[in-house]
């Protein structure tokens, strides 16, 4: 990926952050043409931008800081976006490291998500085995079982944030880490793990 690419996407996603909720969403979708990576990194573009705007004035021009300049309203919507990539790039590195995770340098959102699962671990594990029909969570691909630990931790602690959210930002983040199979298992298992936690609070 060209910096150009990067410095497009930047100015795409700055201006999503600026507008309704369905831009934004339509930009993630990969509708307009930009790749994941992409705009991860538009995103350290913004953030750079919006942490020291006189250097960065001075490095790229004042045009380009005004057109990725953002308020800090919409600073904290990017950090809501990414704080679920984070939060998975976190859990993925303590589970392949069998310690316990390193938040440091994440938002506070992130951490609040990594510390959440990695506290609840056990529980989290032992129902999603028991969702995922013939699989053991230590024999699913290591992406896999860290996106639906996190979706689920979600669905437990959560609950002001809908269900068909947490359900599709988990199975983008196994289209954009994992496998080509892998949205469509995340999709499956924790659809059921859903169904699951709503019949268990009507009980």
């Amino acid at each position: 990926m060209s910096r150009g690419d990067a410095s497009g996407a930047a100015v795409a996603l700055a201006e999503a952050l600026r507008g309704p909720d369905t831009a934004l969403r339509s930009l993630l979708s990969g509708e307009a043409g930009h790749g994941h990576a992409e705009l991860r990194e538009a995103a350290g573009i913004i953030a750079a931008a919006a942490e020291d705007p006189v250097a960065f004035a001075a490095d790229h021009g004042d045009p380009y800081w005004h057109s990725v300049r953002v308020d800090a309203a919409a600073l904290d919507r990017l950090h809501r976006v990414f704080r679920r990539d984070d939060a998975l790039e976190a859990l993925y590195a303590a589970d392949q490291a069998g310690r316990g995770p390193d938040t440091t340098g994440l938002s506070d959102q992130a951490a609040d998500l990594v510390e959440g699962v990695w506290g609840a671990l056990s529980a989290l594990d032992e129902a999603i085995g028991a969702a995922a029909e013939g699989w053991r969570v230590g024999r699913m691909a290591p992406v896999d079982r860290n996106v639906l630990r996190l979706g689920l931790w979600e669905l437990r602690n959560r609950p002001a944030v809908p269900v068909a959210v947490v359900v599709s930002e988990a199975v983008r983040l196994a289209k954009a880490y994992s496998t080509e199979h892998s949205g469509r298992f995340v999709n499956g298992v924790l659809a059921g793990l859903a169904a699951a936690e709503r019949e268990a609070r009507e009980e």
